[in-house]
């Protein structure tokens, strides 16, 4: 009997909580995704934006003649709308290896610009080799955000070392930036780059 009760006592916490689950997914469906026109931008966000993008090709334009290397550029000009406040600059898979990256400039309520983002999926790290050449793209790709902000190219590869060495997140700021480097899941081959502006 104390089984049988067990039993429809599971039953009844699992059809509760499907009951919560299915009142959740009907909340999410429900809930709008707030897009923006890239026009509507604030001005000078969108004039930073803009040269964000030039010079970042400009510095994979420089980099490619001493490295070759399968990266894309960001598209200009600038056209993306924005979808929850995030706006996709580039989003490309890796030409020489398995994997992707997105780069997506972050605004405010307000439609200023508060920030980048940078995530990386590549292989897992039992299948790269020692020099990391299958998450490379990706990895040059952060360097290459980092630069066009003028940041320090050794902080930020310090910064990246701990983080990676300890699977874990580092911060640190630099000129008006507070970068942040995620690893936690670095063994599943994944990496994110956030670039915050603290001004």
């Amino acid at each position: 009997m104390k089984k049988v009760l067990l039993l429809l006592l599971a039953v009844m916490l699992v059809g509760c909580s499907g009951e919560g689950t299915e009142k959740k997914k009907e909340a999410d469906v429900k809930k709008e995704v707030v897009t923006v026109k890239f026009e509507e931008v604030d001005t000078e966000s969108k004039a930073t934006v803009e040269k964000f993008a030039k010079e970042y090709n400009e510095k994979l334009t420089l980099f490619k003649q001493v490295q070759p290397i399968g990266l894309d550029m960001i598209p200009e000009p600038v056209t993306n709308e924005l979808k929850d406040f995030s706006q996709v600059l580039l989003e490309a898979d890796f030409k020489e290896y398995k994997g992707h990256y997105k780069l997506v400039a972050k605004y405010n309520k307000d439609k200023k610009i508060i920030g980048y983002n940078l995530s990386v999926q590549g292989l897992p790290e039992k299948e790269v080799n020692d020099e990391g050449d299958e998450w490379a793209e990706g990895m040059t790709s952060a360097v290459i955000v980092a630069q066009t902000l003028g940041l320090d190219l050794g902080k930020f590869t310090e910064s990246l070392a701990k983080a990676e060495e300890n699977r874990d997140t580092h911060s640190y700021t630099d000129s008006t930036y507070k970068v942040t480097n995620l690893c936690t899941e670095v063994d599943a081959g994944k990496f994110e780059f956030k670039f915050e502006l603290t001004k």
